[in-house]
């Protein structure tokens, strides 16, 4: 259970820090930006699935969105490696290798619950 609540939450703290940028990005400056809808679209979906996730404690889903928030936090900081900017490099970076210890970890506690269990 430790496991899935520490994947659970890390996993929704990813994706609201990702809706949060997001949206600052569509009522900032750039709001008027098509790009910025898209990316806040996406981002708020994400956190909504999660949280649906989370409400239905289901472990596959949380795994798989787990795992994507992982990706997309890699891939944030590889903008922010591009843009020459540390808290944008760094900071996503750490979600990523936290969230995907945490996804291997849920992952690695399924396989045991189902070895006692079997």
């Amino acid at each position: 259970m430790k496991a899935f609540w520490s994947c659970a939450l890390m996993t929704l703290l990813s994706a609201g820090v990702s809706a949060g940028y997001s949206l600052a990005g569509l009522f900032g400056a750039g709001g008027a930006d098509s790009f910025a809808r898209y990316a806040a679209s996406r981002s708020i979906a994400l956190l909504l699935v999660v949280l649906v996730a989370l409400g239905a404690r289901s472990r596959v889903a949380i795994l798989f969105l787990g795992a994507a928030m992982s990706i997309v936090q890699l891939f944030d900081s590889w903008i922010g490696f591009l843009a020459h900017d540390p808290s944008k490099t760094y900071g996503p970076l750490v979600f990523a290798l936290v969230n995907a210890g945490l996804v291997i970890w849920l992952r690695r506690q399924e396989d045991t619950d189902k070895r006692v269990a079997g």
